[in-house]
């Protein structure tokens, strides 16, 4: 399973029905709008990950986290939370890297999808969990509600780390290929 559909059926397809709620569309235009964000967001991680002068321990340290990966069992709990906005935006910061990070992710969505980057900018702090959450899953092939992810190995800037593995889906040593390749699946 991959990346983007761990995202999309998470809760049970709960997530994509918060989706369209909040964009005010009906399940297919937040479905579109869901993978675009989705692949524009594993491109931001893949593309931290690989740089060699940024340190990504901090991230693949949350990846790590099961609490992340649990949410994508039960994301109506995380709905709730009062804080999610605030905590999202932190996590946002580990994903893009700034500000000006989630309004590139933004203004690039709103381009491909036709929706207005300020109800892009209101998803991004709802969905940063859930992205980390899906990598964490993703590095379990599929993992299971409550599993450790604490063994995973850490790149700490290393290619040949377990989150970058995760990423090379044709296990050719570079992720560039891949998240582009699943950027322009979504994207077009």
């Amino acid at each position: 399973m991959g990346l983007v559909d761990l995202l999309l059926q998470s809760g049970g397809g709960d997530l994509l029905g918060q989706v369209a709620k909040k964009a005010g569309t009906d399940q297919n235009g937040a479905e579109d709008l869901l993978k675009n964000l989705g692949s524009a967001m594993f491109g931001q991680v893949k593309g931290r990950v690989e740089s060699p002068s940024l340190d990504s321990t901090g991230l693949e340290d949350l990846i790590g986290n099961s609490k992340y990966a649990d949410m994508l069992d039960q994301p109506s709990s995380h709905y709730n939370d009062n804080q999610m906005e605030e905590k999202g935006n932190d996590l946002l910061s580990y994903i893009t890297g700034s500000r000006e990070g989630s309004r590139e992710v933004a203004s690039q969505v709103s381009e491909k999808t036709g929706f207005d980057s300020s109800i892009i900018k209101s998803l991004l702090p709802m969905l940063a969990p859930l992205i980390i959450g899906s990598l964490g899953k993703g590095m379990l092939g599929g993992g299971s509600s409550g599993s450790s992810l604490n063994n995973v190995p850490s790149n700490s800037g290393n290619a040949g780390g377990g989150l970058m593995n995760m990423l090379d889906f044709d296990n050719d040593g570079s992720v560039i290929d891949d998240v582009a390749g699943l950027a322009m699946k979504f994207l077009r």
